[in-house]
Formats: structure tokens, sequence, C-alpha cells
């Protein structure tokens, strides 16, 4: 079980704040309502935002609840490892990427690939758009519409590789990638970043 602060999900539907994820408050089990979440913590203007922009104008038609995801490069290290991904889907609610604009690569790459998540709303979404979105999500059905780069495989890999701390001699002997095309490859990826990986690693240092 991991025990980083990080990683703990708390409802935000009332002045409660039951604990949802890694463990589920005794209380919140026998609560009648939906619960929503923020994940991960600490993004205190973001959860306003949930609260204000989609839940008080919105209804929620469905028994399950929401856990919606700060796609931030602030918590990159955790959002590359796709685990988080099966640790959140453990309680059983739907996922909701919130992405930054230098994330939505990855955050594109990770609808593709997991359909526990069930849509990527995006920073600039206009309030047209967010409301399109949230009428699908909260009636059931998925959001699979997507903008923007996505991350390919090799890039993933590379992603989570660098992350890791690994170098790029590493990675090739690791991942059996060509030598000759792996500088390709981080080109690629640092392009749809918008940055590079050395300012990426320093940044979340």
């Amino acid at each position: 079980m991991i025990t980083s602060s990080k990683t703990v999900a708390r409802c935000i539907s009332c002045e409660l704040s039951c604990q949802l994820f890694p463990d589920n408050a005794v209380r919140s089990q026998y609560c009648g309502n939906a619960s929503f979440a923020v994940w991960p913590v600490g993004n205190h203007f973001l959860q306003i935002a949930v609260v204000n922009k989609i839940l008080r104008r919105n209804k929620n038609h469905l028994s399950r609840g929401f856990i919606f995801v700060d796609f931030s490069m602030y918590n990159l290290r955790v959002l590359a490892d796709p685990q988080w991904i099966e640790r959140l889907a453990i309680t059983n609610m739907n996922i909701v990427i919130i992405s930054d604009r230098k994330l939505e690569a990855l955050a594109n790459y990770l609808l593709t690939h997991h359909s526990e998540i069930k849509g990527v709303i995006y920073s600039d979404d206009n309030d047209v758009i967010l409301q399109d979105k949230i009428n699908h999500l909260f009636s059931g059905r998925r959001v699979n519409s997507r903008r923007g780069s996505k991350l390919n495989a090799v890039e993933f890999t590379l992603l989570n590789r660098f992350l890791s701390g690994a170098c790029l001699q590493e990675i090739i002997k690791t991942d059996s990638i060509d030598v000759k095309k792996i500088y390709v490859h981080k080109i690629r990826l640092e392009r749809k970043l918008g940055t590079s990986i050395h300012k990426i690693l320093v940044s979340i240092l």
C-alpha cells in the first residue's frame, strides 16, 4: 500500500471530508450520496473550481461518484506511473482527468489505453464544452473525444524511465530501443510536452 499523503483521496461532497482512498472510512460506506473527490490532494483552487463549476451546477444521475484527477506538472511523478489508475479504480468511482496544457499528450495516451478513465477536461475548455462533457459523464456516458497530440508507447516508456532517473544509455539497454532512434523519440516527446526533459525533472524535484 502506498503511504504518501499525495495518494490520499477525500470526499468533498460535505464538511465531513471522509477518506475514500486508500482506506475507505466506515462512515463513507453508509453515506446515501455519491462521493466526489479531487486527487492528488493539495490543489485548493482546483477543488473550489470543481465544487463551484461542476458539482453545484449539475446533477449526477449515477449511483457512483467521481474522482477528478489534478493532471498537472506538479503531480507528474505520480501520474506517469499508470498504477494510480488501478488503485483509484478500486474505489469504484468514475475517473476524470483535468489536464493542464503541458500534460495533454500524456492524458490523451492514458484515455486511449485505460477504459477506467471516463474523459479528459482540458484547462482551456470553455463553459459550453465543459457543460457538454459533464452532461455526458453525469449520465453515464464516456467522453471519448480528445484534442491535441498523444504520446505513443515508446514516448510513454521514455517518460517513465526519465522520471525514474534512468539515462539514455540505461534505457537503450533496458528497453532495447535502437540507439539511432531514441534521440528522435526524445525530441518528439519533448515537443509534445512543450518543454525539455531536463526542465521537467528540475521543476518537479
